[in-house]
């Protein structure tokens, strides 16, 4: 009996592995970016507190000039580019998976935050942002500091 408990815990572990490549072929993640100009959505985390919303953005190898966070009132638009990390030399590649060119995100928030308490830190390869929880609705642009 074991046998046969063993065999479908292995079919079940093949069916999850199955799944995982076709949502990961369906999303394009992994893959290459396939037009050039074209952007990606990096991975992002959105936490709330009791006094702030945090959200946190996965851009490694980005260069925090060429990242933009700007606020039109209870949407926050983050965006920018990440280069080709691609030697200069290279003659072939054989495998690529790390998204490179423009990208874009939008985050919406059920509030209207104060616009000159937002805060953003660059460290690491992941941009974080404090959107504290109060009133004065406007359209700024964030400014990004590093440790």
């Amino acid at each position: 009996m074991s046998d046969s408990v063993e065999d479908i815990e292995r079919d079940f572990e093949r069916l999850r592995s199955t799944m995982i490549d076709m949502m990961k072929s369906l999303f394009h993640r992994g893959h290459p970016t396939a037009v050039r100009g074209s952007s990606f959505a990096p991975a992002i985390d959105v936490f709330e507190t009791t006094s702030a919303v945090i959200i946190i953005m996965e851009i490694a190898g980005a260069d925090r000039k060429d990242i933009d966070i700007h606020l039109d009132g209870r949407h926050l638009r983050i965006a920018g580019a990440r280069r080709l990390a691609a030697p200069v030399d290279a003659r072939r590649c054989h495998q690529m998976e790390i998204d490179s060119g423009p990208f874009e995100r939008w985050v919406s928030l059920d509030f209207a935050p104060s616009r000159d308490t937002i805060g953003a830190v660059y460290q690491d390869g992941f941009l974080r942002i404090t959107i504290p929880k109060r009133g004065d609705p406007g359209v700024t642009s964030v400014p990004i500091l590093t440790d």
